[in-house]
């Protein structure tokens, strides 16, 4: 499956113009679990390998986009970093404690994730899976009518259906949807809905970011602060 995550633009985006959300919810998700070595599979720009500091000795984490394995050594300068796939683990077996995925699987084959899942974890070894909506609030139904989601550019998944692909050799331990609010600056909101798959996909149809920013800019409600609501997922799975 296709990677809209590509562009030196998504890229940097990416690195500077993201909230915090996977701390909250690695720190929600692991509840003070402690690892020796995780591996963050589909890592983007590092902010989710970073999220991990604190609960895992050593982290690394690899993504396809060579884009973004540029800057984040940067982002998370304690980490180590690879170009790769989800469906070809680059470890050893029985070599890690704890695999993460935010928002990964989407764009892979989650399938034979899990079976490399079942290889390169040590026995009683994690996987987090977790995946949140964009930051939402009155104004974005106008933001997704002006700049529709991308069809068929990301499997739609939940704990139940990634239950199922992980299959027998793994047993679901947690399974929670959640919901929280995060304020942030309305500059810093612009910078990031300008990261969104949708603004992605609007300029590979021949839109430009100076005219999506503006339009943005332009319709967007004045107010010091917006309150982006995040909505999504977490399910932990341990290899039997």
């Amino acid at each position: 499956m296709a990677n809209p995550f590509t562009s030196e633009a998504m890229t940097q985006g990416y690195a500077k113009s993201r909230p915090p959300v996977h701390q909250q919810v690695v720190k929600m998700a692991l509840d003070g679990r402690k690892f020796s070595r995780a591996l963050d599979v589909g890592c983007g720009s590092g902010l989710s390998t970073r999220a991990l500091a604190g609960f895992a000795e050593n982290r690394a984490g690899f993504d396809p986009s060579e884009m973004m394995m540029r800057v984040a050594g940067s982002v998370d300068p304690e980490a180590r970093f690879w170009v790769g796939q989800s469906e070809r683990l680059p470890v050893r077996d029985d070599s890690m404690d704890l695999l993460t995925a935010a928002g990964s699987l989407n764009y892979s084959d989650p399938v034979a994730f899990f079976r490399e899942a079942q290889r390169v974890l040590k026995p009683s070894g994690t996987v987090l899976v977790y995946d949140f909506s964009p930051g939402m609030h009155g104004w974005f139904a106008t933001f997704i009518e002006r700049y529709p989601w991308p069809a068929g550019e990301a499997l739609e998944l939940n704990p139940a259906k990634l239950r199922s692909m992980a299959g027998a050799p793994f047993g679901m331990t947690v399974a929670e949807h959640f919901a929280f609010g995060m304020p942030l600056t309305r500059d810093f909101y612009i910078e990031y809905m300008m990261t969104e798959s949708n603004v992605a996909c609007a300029m590979r149809s021949g839109a430009t970011g100076e005219s999506v920013r503006a339009w943005i800019e332009e319709t967007l409600p004045e107010a010091p602060e917006i309150n982006a609501e995040f909505r999504g997922y977490f399910c932990c799975f341990v290899r039997k």
